[in-house]
């Protein structure tokens, strides 16, 4: 993976053009009507709803008369932001909100889970995750479905696990590994699988044990990316935390709550077990699964 990512370099464009037409002084539909664009056109291509073309973007920049260097580094950027998505060849099995999510994890350099219920989606094994998704009174999906989000999982895993660009930071607490998800065999092998991929330098698994209590107070299953800095634009793109519940998931890229999960993440993986004793615990947990 290279640095960022077609969703990440597509927000930071149409976020220094929403804030370089606000600083000239122009309204939405003022900056169409000068432009000779419908107001609905001008709307869809600052909302990210269409994607972008260097045509486009030069007329936006000309209009607001944006400086340089700011203007060559953005317009670097447009060819990068209408690359295709790795995730588009399963589009059709993914929600609306997880694709989004994908696009923006794509681009990070560092991210952290707290992961409370069950094994992080990045260290399940196929058993595993089948099992997982399978589940009629939840997910009510067909098998196909089925196939296709455990056929995304495992792809989604492939990138990150080939390619140790990105550092994963992981802390699960200790009952995801107690949960019988499928049969004995397959929580087994699910243990001696993260035990594996656990040797990765750019892995930190860590267990919290229930012993510990609730470091920083209960605190939601989340995970939150981090972006790279680029030559000329500084951060790349502001901190995002992702949240998933039954009705989907959301992303947040507000400053203040990103440091507050970023905090509680430092509290939980001060009150986990270290990445080597967490090894040797799975180890001994492998061994309560016949």
């Amino acid at each position: 993976m290279t640095q960022g990512s077609p969703a990440v370099f597509r927000s930071r464009i149409l976020s220094e053009l929403r804030k370089r037409r606000d600083a000239v002084g122009l309204t939405g539909p003022q900056a169409a009507k000068t432009l000779g664009w419908s107001t609905s056109r001008f709307s869809r291509l600052e909302t990210g709803q269409i994607l972008l073309n260097i045509k486009d973007v030069e007329s936006l920049l000309d209009l607001y008369e944006m400086p340089e260097p700011d203007r060559t580094l953005l317009l670097e950027l447009v060819p990068k932001a209408s690359v295709p998505e790795w995730w588009e060849p399963y589009a059709e099995a993914i929600p609306v909100q997880y694709r989004e999510y994908l696009g923006f994890e794509s681009g990070t350099v560092e991210r952290w889970e707290w992961q409370s219920l069950v094994i992080s989606g990045l260290l399940q094994t196929e058993d595993y995750s089948q099992a997982l998704i399978d589940v009629p009174h939840i997910a009510q999906l067909t098998p196909r479905q089925v196939r296709r989000r455990v056929e995304i999982r495992m792809a989604r895993q492939r990138r990150f696990i080939d390619d140790p660009s990105t550092v994963h930071n992981v802390v699960m607490d200790e009952s995801v590994l107690a949960r019988r998800i499928g049969d004995d065999a397959i929580m087994k092998a699910q243990l001696r699988h993260i035990v594996e991929l656990a040797k990765l330098p750019n892995l930190n698994i860590q267990i919290l044990l229930n012993s510990r209590g609730l470091p920083g107070g209960y605190m939601s299953n989340f995970i939150l990316l981090r972006f790279p800095e680029i030559e000329g634009l500084g951060e790349l793109h502001p901190d995002v935390l992702y949240q998933e519940d039954d009705a989907g998931g959301q992303l947040d890229a507000d400053e203040m709550r990103a440091h507050r999960y970023f905090m509680a993440f430092k509290y939980l993986s001060e009150a986990a077990l270290s990445s080597r004793d967490t090894i040797h615990y799975i180890e001994e947990r492998m061994r309560k699964w016949k």
